[in-house]
Formats: structure tokens, sequence, C-alpha cells
């Protein structure tokens, strides 16, 4: 019982704290000049991952490897396969071509390497160290690219950050105390829902990588979700699409990275050969879907969703 009252408690946490930090890292970089369209394509898009970047790492630093990776391979798969998919399904996705010529190649150049680091057996530290290395690169094109971002993809980051709020003009200071706030939110979340995690995941008799993998993974998914359905409903689909490409990358980077250097992760046959290769396998499958025709229509969320039902229904029975 104990267990499920910290996992909620502490999901609440990192969701919550997510969201402070945002909107407060958002208003203070718009105070300090940084352009919107910076904002929202890195601020706000890295900033849906911090759930997963503070869970993975507080589970590396406790001893739990399983959770640490089973949270990334977990959200990586729920972010195209359930949170796209279902985006899709509600209102078919036309994103700017620039997008998926650009970001949709990076990502699946970045899977295809985290998997052939993981058929090694483990993430080391040092590879942990690459990653990070990788993902201040891509931080640094990011800026590069968005001083020639298509006009249809500023004025829907424009709009977004408008209708959400992260536009409004706040005193500096007010800003950096949501932000510090929302770190110290989702510091005391991220251990409350790993120590949960792990409590459930021994009372039930599961193992900490499935319950990773589903629960915990969609948990702290959820900001991805609320973000990518609000655009797709707003018919921003460089928004909804941008998003999760740009947190999945995030992921592989920033937070298997992190967790990585804290610890090494040693991975089992069954991780190395079918759920990390099915986590990038989708990764493919979702930008190779945008890219047909340059949408993603009900036909093809509805084939990512199965893909989702699928692979968790495969998971627990295992």
């Amino acid at each position: 019982m104990i267990g499920f009252v910290l996992f909620a408690l502490g999901l609440a946490g990192v969701v919550a704290g997510a969201y402070l930090l945002v909107l407060g890292a958002s208003r203070l970089a718009t105070a300090l000049g940084v352009p919107s369209v910076v904002v929202g394509m890195t601020v706000v898009g890295f900033g849906t991952s911090m759930p997963e970047l503070v869970t993975s790492a507080i589970a590396s630093w406790e001893g739990h490897p399983e959770t640490a990776l089973g949270n990334v391979v977990g959200s990586n798969i729920a972010n195209v396969a359930l949170i796209l998919g279902l985006s899709a399904v509600i209102i078919p996705l036309v994103p700017d071509r620039t997008l998926l010529r650009r970001e949709g190649p990076v990502l699946i150049g970045v899977s295809a390497v985290v998997v052939l680091l993981g058929l090694t057996g483990a993430f080391d530290p040092w590879m942990g160290v690459l990653l990070l290395a990788g993902l201040a690169v891509f931080l640094v094109a990011s800026f590069w690219w968005s001083r020639d971002e298509p006009e249809v993809v500023v004025d829907q980051v424009e709009h977004f950050r408008e209708q959400s709020g992260l536009a409004r003009e706040k005193p500096a200071w007010l800003s950096a105390l949501y932000a510090v706030g929302g770190i110290a939110l989702l510091g005391a979340g991220g251990y409350a829902l790993v120590d949960g995690a792990v409590d459930i995941a021994g009372n039930v008799g599961i193992q900490e990588f499935a319950l990773a993998t589903t629960v915990v993974a969609v948990g702290t998914s959820l900001p991805e979700l609320a973000t990518s359905l609000t655009a797709a409903l707003r018919r921003e689909a460089d928004i909804a699409i941008g998003n999760v490409v740009g947190s999945n990358i995030f992921n592989l980077l920033g937070v298997l990275g992190l967790a990585a250097v804290i610890g090494p992760i040693p991975l089992t046959d069954e991780m190395r050969w079918l759920d990390m290769p099915w986590m990038a396998g989708l990764s493919v499958i979702g930008v190779m879907f945008a890219r047909q025709g340059y949408a993603l229509g009900r036909q093809e969320g509805a084939a990512l969703l199965f893909a989702w039902v699928v692979y968790v229904v495969w998971l627990v029975w295992r």
C-alpha cells in the first residue's frame, strides 16, 4: 500500500515539477532575450522530458539500473507509438518538411548508436559521457537551425506559447522561483516515484524493468502526451511531432547518458535483442510514416497504437 501511495505522490510531483520548470524557464529565457522559437523548440521540448531525466538518474543512483533503462526505453516507445499514434488518430498530422528532413534522421541515427552500444552488454560510464557529448552537439545544432526555421513553424510555436501561457511576461525573479520550485518538486517526486515503483515490483512480483517500461514510462511521459495532444487538437503538427522527436533524442542522449555516468547499466539478452531494437524500430517506422507524403494519418496512427499494445502485452506476458 505504501508503495502505491509513494508512486502516486511521486508521479504527481514530477509532472507538476516539470510544468513549473518549463513555465519558469520559458518565461525567464524570453525575459533574457532568447528567441521565442528557440524557447519553444528547446526549453519546452526538453523540459517535458525532465520527469524521465530525474527518475532515471535517481534510479541509477539508488542502484536500480533496470528501472533507469526501462524508463528510457518505455518512454521512447510510448512517445512514438502511444502519444504520436493517438494524436494522429484524433487529427491527421501534416508537419513542415524541414522537421522530418532534419530531426528525423538525427533520431534514427541516435537510436542506432544506442542499440549498437547496448549490444556490448552494458552502458558503461564512458558511453554515458559520449551520449552527453552528443546531446551538447545536438543542442548547439538546434540553436543554429532555429535561425532558419520556416515561417509556419515559427507561427505554430508562437501560437502554442501564447495559448499555454508560456509567453506571458512575468518578473525575472518570479520566473526563476517557478523554475527552482519545479526542480525541487522534480527531485522529491523522483525519489518517491522510484521508491514506490521498486516497492510495487517487489510486492506484486513484477520485474522492475517491465514495470518501468510500462507504468513508470507512461507516467513520466504525461507532459509529452499533454503537449502533443493539445498541439494536435490545434492542428499544430510541427509542435506535436517535434515534441516527440525532440523528447526521444533527449531521452537517449541526456537521460540514458546521465544514468550511465552515475552507474553502469547492464543489459539482459532480451533487452539487447528485443526491447532496444523494438524501441529503435518504432522510431524508424514513426519517422517513415510521417515522411510518406509528409503526413501522419489515422491509419498510420492506428498502426502505431497497435504496436504499443502488442509490446505491452508481450512484455507483461514474458
